[in-house]
Protein backbone atom coordinates (compact mmCIF):
# COMPACT_ATOMS: atom_id res chain seq x y z
CA UNK A 1 0.00 0.00 0.00
CA UNK A 2 3.08 2.99 0.82
CA UNK A 3 4.31 1.57 -2.16
CA UNK A 4 1.07 2.37 -4.81
CA UNK A 5 1.00 5.65 -2.23
CA UNK A 6 4.06 6.98 -3.20
CA UNK A 7 4.44 5.84 -7.11
CA UNK A 8 0.83 7.98 -7.03
CA UNK A 9 2.34 11.40 -5.01
CA UNK A 10 5.56 11.29 -7.59
CA UNK A 11 3.41 11.30 -10.50
CA UNK A 12 0.70 14.25 -9.18
CA UNK A 13 4.42 16.12 -8.14
CA UNK A 14 5.35 15.43 -12.22
CA UNK A 15 1.95 16.32 -13.74
CA UNK A 16 1.83 19.87 -11.12
CA UNK A 17 5.43 20.80 -13.13
CA UNK A 18 3.91 19.96 -15.95
CA UNK A 19 1.26 22.07 -16.13
CA UNK A 20 2.30 24.44 -19.03
CA UNK A 21 3.62 22.43 -21.17
CA UNK A 22 1.80 21.36 -24.63
CA UNK A 23 -0.36 18.29 -25.82
CA UNK A 24 0.98 17.84 -29.29
CA UNK A 25 -0.91 14.76 -30.81
CA UNK A 26 0.89 11.88 -32.02
CA UNK A 27 0.28 12.44 -35.75
CA UNK A 28 -0.60 8.65 -37.65
CA UNK A 29 -2.53 8.44 -41.05
CA UNK A 30 -3.94 4.74 -41.03
CA UNK A 31 -5.26 3.10 -44.17
CA UNK A 32 -8.75 3.95 -45.52
CA UNK A 33 -11.30 2.19 -44.51
CA UNK A 34 -9.66 1.51 -40.92
CA UNK A 35 -11.41 0.34 -37.83
CA UNK A 36 -10.23 -0.24 -34.34
CA UNK A 37 -7.26 2.35 -34.58
CA UNK A 38 -5.15 2.53 -31.30
CA UNK A 39 -2.44 5.49 -31.28
CA UNK A 40 -0.67 5.72 -28.03
CA UNK A 41 2.59 7.07 -26.65
CA UNK A 42 4.28 3.97 -23.96
CA UNK A 43 7.52 5.02 -23.41
CA UNK A 44 10.84 7.55 -23.99
CA UNK A 45 13.65 6.19 -25.68
CA UNK A 46 16.00 9.35 -25.52
CA UNK A 47 14.37 12.75 -27.39
CA UNK A 48 11.79 10.54 -29.12
CA UNK A 49 8.49 8.50 -27.80
CA UNK A 50 7.50 4.63 -28.94
CA UNK A 51 4.46 3.57 -28.61
CA UNK A 52 1.70 1.51 -30.51
CA UNK A 53 -0.09 2.17 -33.96
CA UNK A 54 -2.14 -0.46 -34.83
CA UNK A 55 -5.73 -1.02 -36.46
CA UNK A 56 -7.34 -3.53 -38.99
CA UNK A 57 -9.04 -3.06 -41.98
CA UNK A 58 -12.28 -5.61 -43.51
CA UNK A 59 -12.49 -6.15 -47.24
CA UNK A 60 -15.03 -8.07 -49.47
CA UNK A 61 -17.92 -10.43 -47.89
CA UNK A 62 -22.06 -8.84 -48.70
CA UNK A 63 -23.43 -8.81 -45.55
CA UNK A 64 -24.14 -5.71 -43.33
CA UNK A 65 -21.52 -3.58 -43.18
CA UNK A 66 -18.86 -5.66 -45.18
CA UNK A 67 -18.79 -8.59 -42.33
CA UNK A 68 -20.77 -10.80 -44.25
CA UNK A 69 -19.18 -14.47 -45.39
CA UNK A 70 -16.26 -13.88 -46.87
CA UNK A 71 -15.17 -10.55 -45.35
CA UNK A 72 -11.15 -10.73 -44.77
CA UNK A 73 -9.95 -8.60 -41.66
CA UNK A 74 -6.13 -6.87 -42.10
CA UNK A 75 -4.50 -6.27 -39.27
CA UNK A 76 -1.77 -3.81 -38.86
CA UNK A 77 0.25 -4.34 -35.66
CA UNK A 78 2.88 -1.90 -35.69
CA UNK A 79 5.19 0.49 -33.43
CA UNK A 80 5.63 4.01 -34.16
CA UNK A 81 8.33 6.29 -32.87
CA UNK A 82 8.06 9.96 -33.01
CA UNK A 83 9.83 13.18 -31.68
CA UNK A 84 8.89 15.40 -29.14
CA UNK A 85 6.23 17.25 -30.91
CA UNK A 86 4.42 14.01 -32.47
CA UNK A 87 6.01 14.49 -35.50
CA UNK A 88 5.85 10.55 -36.67
CA UNK A 89 9.73 9.22 -37.54
CA UNK A 90 9.56 5.65 -38.39
CA UNK A 91 7.38 2.57 -38.05
CA UNK A 92 7.91 -1.09 -37.33
CA UNK A 93 5.90 -4.20 -37.88
CA UNK A 94 4.60 -5.54 -34.58
CA UNK A 95 2.60 -3.93 -31.80
CA UNK A 96 4.56 -3.41 -28.49
CA UNK A 97 3.06 -4.93 -24.99
CA UNK A 98 0.63 -2.32 -23.11
CA UNK A 99 2.58 -0.64 -20.24
CA UNK A 100 0.86 0.19 -17.03
CA UNK A 101 -1.09 3.25 -16.43
CA UNK A 102 1.32 5.43 -14.25
CA UNK A 103 -1.62 8.29 -13.90
CA UNK A 104 -4.86 9.28 -15.21
CA UNK A 105 -5.05 13.39 -15.49
CA UNK A 106 -8.50 14.52 -16.41
CA UNK A 107 -8.32 12.82 -20.29
CA UNK A 108 -5.04 11.35 -20.30
CA UNK A 109 -3.60 8.43 -19.26
CA UNK A 110 -0.45 8.71 -18.80
CA UNK A 111 1.92 5.92 -19.66
CA UNK A 112 5.61 7.27 -19.49
CA UNK A 113 7.14 10.49 -17.72
CA UNK A 114 10.75 11.21 -18.81
CA UNK A 115 13.76 12.82 -16.67
CA UNK A 116 12.66 16.49 -18.29
CA UNK A 117 9.22 15.50 -17.09
CA UNK A 118 7.45 15.10 -20.26
CA UNK A 119 4.50 12.82 -20.13
CA UNK A 120 3.06 10.32 -23.01
CA UNK A 121 0.11 8.29 -23.22
CA UNK A 122 -4.35 8.31 -24.91
CA UNK A 123 -6.43 11.34 -24.35
CA UNK A 124 -9.74 11.10 -25.01
CA UNK A 125 -10.23 14.21 -26.01
CA UNK A 126 -7.84 13.47 -29.20
CA UNK A 127 -9.81 12.49 -32.44
CA UNK A 128 -6.89 9.58 -32.34
CA UNK A 129 -5.63 9.67 -28.92
CA UNK A 130 -2.06 9.71 -28.79
CA UNK A 131 -0.18 12.65 -27.47
CA UNK A 132 2.91 13.58 -26.01
CA UNK A 133 3.07 16.49 -23.50
CA UNK A 134 6.12 18.81 -23.70
CA UNK A 135 6.98 22.72 -23.57
CA UNK A 136 7.53 24.03 -26.85
CA UNK A 137 5.74 26.98 -28.81
CA UNK A 138 2.90 26.50 -30.71
CA UNK A 139 0.18 28.34 -32.61
CA UNK A 140 -3.73 28.39 -33.40
CA UNK A 141 -5.53 30.47 -35.80
CA UNK A 142 -8.53 32.23 -34.09
CA UNK A 143 -9.83 33.60 -37.66
CA UNK A 144 -12.45 30.50 -38.21
CA UNK A 145 -12.19 28.98 -41.64
CA UNK A 146 -15.20 27.88 -43.38
CA UNK A 147 -17.47 27.45 -47.08
CA UNK A 148 -17.33 31.30 -48.38
CA UNK A 149 -19.55 32.06 -51.72
CA UNK A 150 -17.79 34.43 -53.61
CA UNK A 151 -17.58 36.10 -57.18
CA UNK A 152 -15.74 36.38 -59.53
CA UNK A 153 -13.89 39.87 -58.03
CA UNK A 154 -10.44 40.40 -56.04
CA UNK A 155 -10.86 39.70 -52.56
CA UNK A 156 -8.58 40.80 -49.67
CA UNK A 157 -8.39 38.18 -46.93
CA UNK A 158 -6.77 38.53 -43.40
CA UNK A 159 -6.41 35.37 -40.84
CA UNK A 160 -5.01 35.94 -37.37
CA UNK A 161 -3.33 33.63 -35.15
CA UNK A 162 -2.20 33.59 -31.43
CA UNK A 163 0.93 32.65 -30.09
CA UNK A 164 -0.58 30.15 -27.36
CA UNK A 165 2.87 27.36 -26.26
CA UNK A 166 4.75 27.66 -23.36
CA UNK A 167 7.15 30.07 -25.23
CA UNK A 168 7.90 32.39 -28.24
CA UNK A 169 6.65 30.74 -31.58
CA UNK A 170 9.40 31.88 -34.24
CA UNK A 171 8.62 32.38 -38.16
CA UNK A 172 10.72 32.40 -40.53
CA UNK A 173 8.36 32.24 -44.09
CA UNK A 174 5.26 32.75 -45.39
CA UNK A 175 3.79 30.55 -48.22
CA UNK A 176 -0.03 31.26 -49.60
CA UNK A 177 -1.51 29.49 -52.69
CA UNK A 178 -4.85 28.11 -54.18
CA UNK A 179 -5.70 25.68 -56.48
CA UNK A 180 -7.27 27.85 -59.55
CA UNK A 181 -7.30 31.05 -58.72
CA UNK A 182 -4.20 33.47 -57.66
CA UNK A 183 -3.51 34.52 -54.81
CA UNK A 184 -0.41 37.03 -53.26
CA UNK A 185 1.13 37.56 -50.11
CA UNK A 186 -0.04 41.70 -49.43
CA UNK A 187 1.05 42.11 -46.00
CA UNK A 188 1.83 39.99 -42.60
CA UNK A 189 3.46 40.80 -39.23
CA UNK A 190 4.34 36.77 -38.89
CA UNK A 191 7.63 37.80 -38.87
CA UNK A 192 10.74 36.74 -36.10
CA UNK A 193 9.82 36.08 -32.62
CA UNK A 194 5.86 36.54 -31.37
CA UNK A 195 5.16 36.46 -27.61
CA UNK A 196 2.98 33.95 -26.19
CA UNK A 197 -0.39 35.20 -25.96
CA UNK A 198 0.43 37.95 -29.03
CA UNK A 199 -1.68 37.62 -31.97
CA UNK A 200 -0.06 38.21 -35.77
CA UNK A 201 -2.09 37.92 -39.11
CA UNK A 202 -1.42 37.63 -42.61
CA UNK A 203 -3.09 39.53 -46.20
CA UNK A 204 -3.51 37.89 -48.57
CA UNK A 205 -5.56 38.92 -51.80
CA UNK A 206 -7.49 36.53 -53.76
CA UNK A 207 -8.28 36.45 -57.45
CA UNK A 208 -10.50 33.71 -59.15
CA UNK A 209 -11.58 36.08 -61.97
CA UNK A 210 -10.06 33.74 -64.56
CA UNK A 211 -11.19 30.47 -63.52
CA UNK A 212 -13.14 28.76 -65.42
CA UNK A 213 -15.87 25.43 -64.96
CA UNK A 214 -18.30 23.82 -67.13
CA UNK A 215 -20.68 24.58 -64.77
CA UNK A 216 -22.11 28.03 -62.75
CA UNK A 217 -19.77 27.29 -60.30
CA UNK A 218 -16.36 26.31 -58.92
CA UNK A 219 -15.12 24.75 -55.76
CA UNK A 220 -11.58 26.41 -54.32
CA UNK A 221 -9.12 26.06 -51.98
CA UNK A 222 -7.01 28.83 -50.59
CA UNK A 223 -3.75 27.82 -48.22
CA UNK A 224 -1.63 29.91 -45.74
CA UNK A 225 1.51 28.29 -45.04
CA UNK A 226 3.80 29.43 -42.24
CA UNK A 227 7.22 28.00 -41.40
CA UNK A 228 7.85 28.15 -37.90
CA UNK A 229 9.61 26.32 -34.71
CA UNK A 230 6.48 25.56 -33.44
CA UNK A 231 6.28 21.36 -33.55
CA UNK A 232 3.44 20.66 -35.88
CA UNK A 233 2.37 22.33 -39.44
CA UNK A 234 -0.62 24.43 -39.06
CA UNK A 235 -2.14 25.42 -42.04
CA UNK A 236 -4.84 28.32 -42.85
CA UNK A 237 -7.54 26.58 -44.97
CA UNK A 238 -10.20 28.23 -46.48
CA UNK A 239 -12.86 26.85 -49.06
CA UNK A 240 -14.68 28.60 -51.83
CA UNK A 241 -17.28 28.31 -53.74
CA UNK A 242 -16.93 30.17 -57.17
CA UNK A 243 -20.10 32.19 -59.17
CA UNK A 244 -18.92 32.51 -62.30
CA UNK A 245 -20.11 35.60 -64.09
CA UNK A 246 -19.09 35.04 -67.11
CA UNK A 247 -20.26 31.17 -67.54
CA UNK A 248 -22.96 31.72 -70.51
CA UNK A 249 -26.23 30.40 -68.43
CA UNK A 250 -25.65 33.32 -66.41
CA UNK A 251 -25.60 35.83 -69.32
CA UNK A 252 -28.20 34.56 -70.65
CA UNK A 253 -30.78 34.94 -67.48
Amino acid sequence: MKKSIGLAAFCLLGLVRLGTAYEYALQFKPNAGYRGLVVAGYKFVGDTVVGNCSYYTVSGGGGKGGNGGGAKAKTYAQTCTWDLHGNLLKMAVGAPAVPKVMAIKGTQFIYAINANNDYTGTDSKLPERGFVSTPGSHYTWVTASHNAVLHQMVYTLTATLKSDGDMPVTFSGVQVSALKGATTLKQTDCKGEVNVGDKCSVTVTYDPTKVTSPNGVANDTLRIDLTSDAGAANDFIETFTIILSNHPSLQDD
